[in-house]
């Protein structure tokens, strides 16, 4: 017995990893037909069942884990380009990590002498609110903790040149 399109559909979809969109395009609609016609709305359209016949023919005639082919070799030049940019990021973090210490240094300068100027400043002027709230966002953008965080994308961005430089070299590029 044959299956129907409402059952197979959804099977054809699964195994060539399909979206309904996707199966709509191979057989000449959209997906909310497919929708319609999985769902049992709808009977598949007689202009579908030549590409459908052929889809189920290749999903009965396909293993289900097929033998990868040979593995190509990776394109050098995009692998190239790609280490370089990798390094050139790595190198703008690393400038970048240097000026990151003096603004969190004036960051907390301004935060201690916090209550000098407020003991001094009475009643606290509007302005001081502000001095404050910079001071706080600069910490959060070049404290510690972001300093920490430019380090590891820095490190993340050396090991991932350095590992397309050794595909190269495996490749014999």
């Amino acid at each position: 017995m044959k299956p129907s399109p409402v059952a197979l559909l959804p099977r054809l979809r699964s195994f060539f990893g399909l979206s309904q969109a996707a199966l709509g395009r191979c057989l000449g609609f959209n997906k909310d037909m497919v929708s319609h016609i999985e769902r049992g709305l709808r009977p598949l359209p007689l202009t579908a069942a030549l590409p459908q016949a052929a889809l189920t023919l290749a999903y009965q005639q396909t293993p289900p884990d097929p033998t990868p082919e040979a593995p190509e070799a990776p394109d050098a030049a995009v692998l190239r380009r790609h280490q370089r940019t990798c390094e050139h990021r790595a190198a703008q973090l690393t400038y970048e990590l240097t000026l990151l210490p003096e603004r969190a240094t004036w960051a907390r300068r301004r935060l201690a002498a916090l209550p000098v100027l407020r003991a001094a400043l009475v009643p606290a002027p509007a302005w001081l609110a502000r001095f404050e709230a910079e001071a706080r966002a600069e910490l959060g953008r070049s404290g510690s903790t972001a300093q920490a965080q430019l380090r590891i994308r820095r490190a993340g961005l050396l090991a991932e040149a350095a590992e397309a430089e050794r595909l190269l070299v495996a490749a014999g590029a």
